[in-house]
């Protein structure tokens, strides 16, 4: 594939900074230098937690990841780690992932069989790492450029950027849904819009910013924090225990179903981690008997009415469901919601003989009444 220095690009170094939101909130901040076949810079990230990531890479001249680092620092003091730092280093078809904090006692290593690397994923994407690998497929000529994201969590996972009309490209792949960007001829991002993919962010382009001083202002703001907690709990239906767990997204002022989730698409249904109920009896929803254990639960949000989807896989990153596994699709109503839920909400009330379940968010429920089948 070449070289894929800032030379070979035919382009000066660069300095510039992407500002992310996630409906009304600003969550990233980063600026960024780019040098011939190196990358670095600061962002301040505003969850888990609000910090100050300064950032490293150095590519190998096909442009893929040879070496990674982030140390995380506190907001209000550039000076001061948070005790935390992370990187990856890829080398003789294995990539390398460390972290070290102050609270360990060793350093953590975690090896990863792959002949290269091009992406890293986690709570906050660097941006600017997006606007490299555009910047590569625009100088190789091609429609569509493979790029391999790793992750500590989630592992190795095949994406791709690819050209679409005009001057948009697309960022993604399965796992990732995809994100439309507005770049240059060159690839330089002018805009990202990630609407319905993990990292739901709008992103624009601006003259450099100083992080330092940013992050010391909007630290002191109402934190953030995990976008969307995940919530753990019973429901006492029929003289037993239903048990649910899920990632519950606010809305922070954005347009949430037949925009954020998509309608007629299938839904992880919350966020974060799989969707996970257990029966501790069989239920029936009108014909549709399920025996009692855990499932995953997706949903496919349309506008006259929902399918709730039981599935019994429990490997699969749950934006791309391993759909074999399917037991059993659930119709579920749909009507206005009694009151704007700015939180999405799963519930299961009791009814006679059995319960209901609901999905509350925005204006919206969708819901269905069960029975409880006891053995005898």
């Amino acid at each position: 594939m070449g070289y894929f220095t800032m030379r070979s690009f035919g382009q000066q170094p660069v300095t510039a900074s992407f500002v992310a939101t996630l409906g009304t909130d600003t969550v990233i901040v980063e600026t960024y230098n780019l040098l011939p076949n190196h990358l670095y810079g600061k962002a301040f990230l505003r969850y888990p937690r609000d910090q100050v990531g300064v950032f490293d890479f150095h590519f190998y001249p096909d442009g893929s990841i040879k070496h990674y680092t982030m140390s995380y620092m506190n907001p209000d003091s550039s000076y001061k780690t948070t005790g935390f730092i992370e990187g990856v280093y890829c080398e003789n078809d294995t990539c390398t992932w460390f972290a070290s904090s102050q609270n360990w006692q060793t350093e953590y290593i975690n090896k990863r069989s792959a002949k290269n690397m091009d992406f890293i994923g986690g709570w906050t994407p660097t941006l600017s790492l997006i606007e490299w690998n555009c910047m590569r497929l625009m100088k190789s000529g091609k429609q569509s450029m493979p790029i391999t994201m790793i992750n500590n969590y989630v592992g190795i996972r095949n994406v791709a950027v690819s050209k679409g009309n005009g001057d948009t490209l697309v960022f993604g792949g399965d796992f990732l849904e995809y994100a439309k960007i507005k770049a240059t001829p060159e690839g330089r991002i002018v805009t990202y819009d990630g609407t319905a993919t993990p990292w739901n962010y709008i992103v624009t382009k601006l003259a450099p910013i100083n992080v330092d001083e940013l992050a010391k202002r909007m630290s002191k703001k109402t934190k953030i924090g995990i976008p969307s907690p995940k919530a753990v709990l019973s429901f006492a239906i029929a003289k037993d225990t239903i048990r649910l767990s899920y990632g519950r997204p606010f809305k922070r002022g954005r347009k949430i179903f037949g925009g954020i989730v998509p309608y007629d698409s299938v839904w992880r249904t919350g966020a974060n981690d799989l969707t996970k109920l257990n029966l501790p009896y069989d239920v029936q929803f009108g014909e549709i008997k399920i025996p009692k254990g855990e499932y995953g639960l997706y949903t496919i949000p349309r506008v006259d009415g929902w399918t709730l989807i039981f599935n019994t896989d429990f490997k699969q990153w749950p934006t791309e469901p391993n759909r074999s596994k399917d037991f059993a699709m659930i119709p579920l109503q749909v009507r206005n919601a009694t009151q704007s839920a700015d939180q999405f909400t799963i519930t299961i009330d009791p009814a006679k003989n059995g319960g209901i379940i609901k999905f509350t968010w925005d204006e919206t429920e969708a819901y269905a009444p069960f029975r409880v089948i006891r053995k005898n």
